[in-house]
């Protein structure tokens, strides 16, 4: 089972209130003479503000890039394939890279994204009047895929999240004929 960041921040935010309330009773008010002791200041971190706003702490760049690294590194199906190009986008631009694909080496495109409060994002893929709208779900553990035959141009591209906090990560590789798994050309679908 996997727990969402929102879900984290109120179980984390439930077990301290618990530890207050534990710790509500018990008097350290006053030192070994008896005599009151003054009030303590209250120390802020980043945390313990993120904590009491509601907030996830701060979309942060790099970790979305390992996590995303880590969904396209998830996937281990014993094909031997080659790197063709890997790239990243940021949701707040526009995506749009074409691929020549040349050769007879069937094509995979393994890509995720990661972002800030974003689920989904829609990739969309072309080739001349061909084209397919997919799902990528964003923070998933193990990347989408998606199999191209050679031979023909074709281009990967997402619309702008205007104001969006987030990116794509892929690698384009070629296969094997016999290691393509499931549709053959998702440009068509099956």
């Amino acid at each position: 089972m996997r727990i969402r960041p929102t879900l984290r921040l109120c179980l984390a935010t439930a077990a301290m209130a618990g530890l207050l309330v534990g710790c509500a009773d018990k008097d350290d008010s006053r030192d070994k003479h008896g005599e009151k002791k003054p009030a303590a200041q209250p120390t802020t971190s980043r945390s313990s503000q993120d904590t009491s706003s509601g907030n996830a702490p701060a979309w942060e760049p790099d970790d979305a890039l390992q996590r995303a690294e880590r969904a396209l590194d998830a996937y281990d199906d014993g094909t031997n394939p080659k790197l063709v190009d890997t790239d990243t986008s940021y949701i707040a631009d526009p995506l749009a890279k074409t691929y020549e694909a040349p050769g007879d080496r069937p094509y995979r495109l393994d890509i995720t994204c990661n972002t800030d409060g974003i689920e989904e994002l829609t990739l969309t893929l072309t080739r001349g009047d061909e084209e397919q709208p997919y799902g990528i779900g964003c923070g998933d553990p193990e990347a989408d895929q998606f199999n191209i035959p050679p031979g023909k141009p074709f281009k990967i591209s997402a619309d702008p999240v205007k104001d969006g906090a987030g990116l794509f990560l892929w690698r384009l590789n070629t296969i094997a004929p016999e290691d393509v798994e499931g549709c053959e050309d998702d440009i068509k679908s099956c």
